[in-house]
């Protein structure tokens, strides 16, 4: 054995150099953030959830029910129902299946509208016992943008949008105890 080897194992080198390392990481400054009251802040181009807008103070829906967005979506998880004809025409229905969304920001770039009607916002929180409260329905979507425009603190999303409510509706129930049933 040589004698570096051996004086290295005397004086425990491997232990007192991780030491070091783990004293000088002592005295930095955390990066650990408490999740629900701080959050990360995105970088500018973040795609999260996407949101369908309208005017705040007209309440006059931006979508023009084109069905530009539900052609140029490659997984197909935009469903638009339109009523309407020609000038007159709108999406009377909005689907948006988070399940299979890639975020891939296709649909609004296609979205021809000035505002753009479908846009990406800062949320990235999914969640939801069934695979049906990841279909997003036109209301929840108009709420998905209007919160993240108004957001001044963290986001509660089951108190928001009553989410906590659906999912225990939603929610398999317990099962009952049958009750005897009279003999004849």
């Amino acid at each position: 054995m040589k004698v570096s080897t051996a004086i290295r194992r005397f004086f425990l080198y491997d232990i007192v150099r991780g030491l070091t390392i783990t004293i000088r990481h002592l005295f930095k400054k955390p990066v650990t953030l408490q999740y629900p009251d701080e959050r990360w802040e995105m970088a500018e181009r973040f795609r999260g959830f996407l949101g369908l807008t309208r005017d705040f103070q007209t309440g006059e829906e931006n979508c023009i029910g084109c069905l530009n967005c539900e052609k140029a979506c490659p997984v197909d998880c935009i469903t638009i129902v339109t009523a309407g004809k020609g000038r007159e025409m709108y999406a009377r229905e909005f689907y948006i299946d988070y399940m299979r969304c890639m975020y891939c920001g296709l649909c609004v770039e296609s979205c021809p509208t000035t505002p753009k009607s479908i846009v990406h916002t800062n949320q990235y929180e999914t969640t939801g016992y069934f695979r049906d409260d990841l279909v997003y329905e036109k209301e929840r979507l108009y709420d998905i943008w209007e919160k993240e425009s108004n957001f001044n603190g963290p986001r509660p999303w089951g108190k928001l949008f009553g989410l906590r409510n659906m999912e225990n509706e939603k929610r398999p129930a317990e099962p009952e105890a049958e009750a005897a049933a009279p003999a004849e």
